[in-house]
């Protein structure tokens, strides 16, 4: 998460952009014919709950992927967020099965990919060193398992997380010919948006120093990439709701950087606050769960009661990662920070009015 420096962080005046992209791509889905093959893996018989999003929807933590290297089965990190929310939707609905999309390292292009008819775009980034900063010209969906051929939850081959929701949307069931039941879906993306923007601005600036990169960090943070992930979430919601029109858990944005990255906290929190005055308006079936609040306690209020929180709900201080005995270990959820997650999703989904 990049670093503000004291500035006043404001998207006001991007909801016009949001806008405009969400137009176009609800104007555009409804000409999108579902892609060829559809999905590779078919949605299983009876209700279905669709997680889509990066390592955090996936329940990667980093210790488990070292200790599973190089297999890394996906057997093992069924223990996110999705896992618990979808326990508890089968309270609601017997039998629901979690059909979790989500790609590891997956940024808010890659989720879209290519397909120009869902909001994407020619990647004119390769998907090779040195220049792998999955930054704006970067539309290669889930290098996780494109590239580095690592298993997924579900296998949807080369297509993007946005491509085989819109098939199982659209396509009927292979077991019972009749559409296939969506009771749910989630959406967490745009950290990874954000960790690309740190990474080229120190390549491009680590010579001229630490003060360099920081300018740029927190630059292009509020003018570039914000807006970028803002409107990519705006064509992936435009979308999603073309073909449905149930319930959306949009999950928010944490700070586990913030004593690392000092004044960040002030960033994560309009990134926060843009997603709800310029993206909720136009979906009114979509809700937002704010791990903020819990992740940052008393963010800006007592250093300490945060740093706390940090250290609980997130692996920061998990001294078995390098760095973690300084608090900056791994970035992801703890099991407390899944389960807690979960909690949010779950009060987000029974606040939901397309519920």
């Amino acid at each position: 998460m990049a670093a503000m420096n004291g500035s006043v962080v404001s998207f006001r005046g991007h909801g016009r952009l949001i806008a405009c992209c969400t137009a176009v791509a609800l104007m555009l889905a409804a000409f999108v014919i579902a892609p060829a093959g559809a999905s590779a893996q078919p949605a299983p018989a009876g209700p279905v709950y669709l997680a889509l999003g990066d390592s955090i929807s996936f329940g990667y933590s980093e210790q488990k992927f070292n200790e599973n290297y190089p297999t890394e089965s996906p057997a093992r990190f069924e223990e996110g967020f999705d896992h618990w929310f979808n326990k508890d939707l089968g309270k609601s609905f017997k039998g629901i099965t979690d059909v979790n999309l989500a790609c590891p390292g997956e940024t808010s292009n890659g989720l879209i990919g290519e397909n120009e008819m869902l909001g994407g775009k020619t990647s004119t980034e390769p998907t090779s060193p040195p220049a792998l900063y999955q930054g704006l010209g970067d539309w290669h969906p889930c290098a996780y398992h494109n590239v580095d051929g690592f298993p997924l939850h579900a296998g949807y081959g080369s297509l993007s997380q946005l491509e085989d929701a819109v098939s199982i949307l659209t396509e009927n069931n292979k077991i019972t010919g009749k559409p296939n039941e969506v009771k749910a879906i989630t959406l967490n993306i745009g950290s990874n948006d954000e960790l690309a923007q740190i990474k080229q601005c120190e390549v491009e600036h680590g010579s001229e120093g630490k003060a360099a990169v920081l300018a740029c960090v927190s630059y292009s943070a509020v003018h570039i990439t914000i807006p970028h992930i803002l409107a990519n979430l705006g064509d992936t919601l435009g979308v999603l709701d073309t073909y449905y029109s149930g319930p959306i858990i949009l999950l928010g944005y944490y700070n586990p950087d913030t004593f690392i990255l000092p004044s960040s906290d002030e960033l994560q929190e309009g990134a926060n606050k843009a997603v709800v005055e310029d993206i909720l308006p136009y979906f009114p079936n979509v809700t937002l769960a704010n791990p903020f609040p819990v992740f940052n306690k008393d963010a800006g209020i007592k250093a300490s009661v945060e740093k706390a929180a940090i250290c609980k709900y997130t692996e920061m201080c998990n001294t078995n990662d390098p760095g973690g005995s300084e608090g900056d270990g791994d970035i992801h959820p703890t099991a407390k920070g899944y389960k807690e997650l979960a909690k949010l999703v779950n009060a987000a989904y029974q606040a939901n009015p397309a519920k």
